[in-house]
């Protein structure tokens, strides 16, 4: 492990079982314990040689977490040449979220890794409040990025570190790509309601068994309602995400029609959606 001083802290490191080299840079004043996760993620499961920025998120300020700030993790397979086109996909997680055995391993990399062979991709995990870092792992859905703007000035951090990535040289066109998984749609809605994830224009948003409440119909009613993308709903049948993405199926005879909802019955559970939502909905493809 070799350390290197530059306008990041640089943290180098080779997982021999693999023959990969990782880099990460990380932002002072980041979560040392979100670094080591991550990093022990990345050396079971990564299999491709990648950068990874983990920055202070903005707008993380957080009395309740750990160390008073929520982070963001920026990931750049070294497959990826980012003055080309750029599928960026953007995770939302849900309840106890930001740990290895789920975030990390089963509900991104593994997910993601198949498609760097023949996508310009980049992935992005901003930590929520419901983290399992902070004392509220259970609540404050919702609870992010609530006056408009603040989401952008988010997707302007990431910009700007994809820029640094990319030596400064012009990014390609960016394609975003939203998933929100469980709790993780809570932070669609609240978009939805501020009209940033308009500004964004994703070409794709995908609720994973996180319909809940009226998350879908405050979304929609907001500016997603007079949007283009498409917006695909899975719901695990009997469950409240499914019981609340019927009802509004049913009772808003105007749904848009790029609004899909997937019923998945048994063997499907709330966790195998998350697990594979990535193929199951083409988010990716």
């Amino acid at each position: 492990m070799k350390i290197l001083k530059c306008f990041l802290l640089v943290l180098a490191f080779t997982t021999f079982a693999y023959g990969q080299a990782d880099t990460i840079h990380i932002d002072k004043g980041t979560y040392p314990k979100t670094v080591k996760e991550w990093t022990g993620s990345l050396m079971k499961v990564n299999n491709i040689d990648s950068t990874t920025y983990v920055v202070k998120k903005s707008g993380g300020f957080d009395r309740s977490h750990k160390v008073g700030h929520r982070d963001a993790i920026i990931w750049v397979p070294n497959t990826t040449d980012l003055s080309k086109d750029i599928t960026l996909l953007m995770w939302f997680h849900g309840h106890w979220g930001y740990v290895p055995s789920r975030t990390f391993e089963d509900r991104t990399l593994r997910q993601v890794l198949p498609y760097t062979k023949n996508k310009n991709l980049v992935l992005v995990i901003p930590e929520m409040p419901w983290s399992v870092h902070t004392q509220t792992p259970t609540s404050r859905n919702s609870q992010v990025w609530i006056k408009p703007d603040q989401f952008m000035a988010f997707i302007n951090q990431v910009q700007e570190v994809m820029g640094k990535h990319n030596k400064g040289n012009m990014l390609g066109d960016i394609d975003y790509r939203i998933v929100g998984h469980s709790a993780g749609g809570s932070v669609i809605k609240r978009l939805g309601i501020t009209g940033d994830i308009c500004k964004l224009n994703p070409s794709m948003i995908v609720w994973s068994d996180s319909s809940y409440g009226r998350w879908l119909e405050d979304a929609l009613s907001g500016c997603l309602g007079n949007m283009s993308t498409l917006t695909k709903v899975f719901v695990k049948k009997g469950g409240a995400p499914w019981g609340s993405a019927v009802r509004f199926m049913t009772k808003f005879q105007k749904v848009p029609r790029n609004v899909e909802l997937h019923v998945m019955t048994k063997p499907w559970t709330h966790k195998s959606i998350g697990d594979n939502i990535v193929k199951l909905s083409g988010v990716l493809e």
